[in-house]
């Protein structure tokens, strides 16, 4: 595993990198499984190394609220390092994952001895409470078209690739999931999946979207 990959350790040397792989272990989950639930106690971060999962809320009348996709290099259980280490979201597999775990004790060890990784975790702290303050505003002040578009420009900069004016997300994704991350129903998401491409803003093949010209597509949500 290729750690100084992963944008958490880019500034770690070669004896740091050793390590931390020595601390870690590999845990490979298949597609469709629950990493873990909310409310189960974890045993601490997890990096994904390869796949891809999703972070959900699900509500005792079956709904269920899609917080995010990540996919490889994304962390998992930054809160438990500091806060309780109780999960606040259930987390399952889109494809077979791996995650490189590190137990609490020996993460918050490291962290005491490098000031290079305590700052990109303050990072990638500040960066989950930007995304949850995105979504409050986007569930408070956006309609249905453009909280679909605005999870189409996310997911498309987290994890696309990008040529020219288009940007190809290298994943397919359902309506179903779609739905789900914006809060609205599989139809809806299904309508306004369609008027986009009417419109010539995105082409879908089996399941992969692609943004035509992503400057367009952001002045949907203005």
């Amino acid at each position: 595993m290729n750690l100084q990959k992963i944008k958490l350790f880019s500034e770690l040397k070669g004896d740091e990198l050793k390590y931390v792989e020595s601390i870690g272990r590999l845990c490979v989950y298949p597609k469709g499984s629950t990493v873990f639930v909310r409310g189960q106690t974890l045993e601490g971060l997890y990096i994904i190394n390869a796949g891809r999962v999703k972070v959900i809320i699900l509500y005792a009348d079956g709904r269920e609220k899609t917080l995010a996709i990540l996919g490889e290099g994304q962390i998992l259980g930054e809160t438990v390092l500091f806060d309780s280490n109780y999960c606040s979201a259930t987390v399952e597999t889109l494809d077979i994952t791996t995650f490189f775990i590190i137990s609490r004790e020996h993460f918050r060890s490291l962290l005491m001895t490098s000031p290079e990784l305590s700052f990109k975790i303050i990072e990638l702290l500040s960066l989950r409470l930007r995304m949850a303050n995105r979504q409050i505003e986007e569930l408070t002040f956006l309609d249905a078209h453009r909280r679909i578009v605005c999870n189409l420009i996310s997911l498309a900069e987290d994890h696309g690739f990008s040529k020219g004016p288009e940007t190809t997300l290298p994943f397919s994704i359902t309506h179903s999931e779609l739905a789900k991350l914006a809060a609205v129903s599989r139809e809806t998401a299904t309508k306004v999946l369609k008027g986009l491409q009417k419109k010539e803003l995105i082409c879908m093949n089996r399941g992969k979207i692609n943004i035509l010209d992503m400057d367009k597509m952001k002045r949907q949500i203005l």
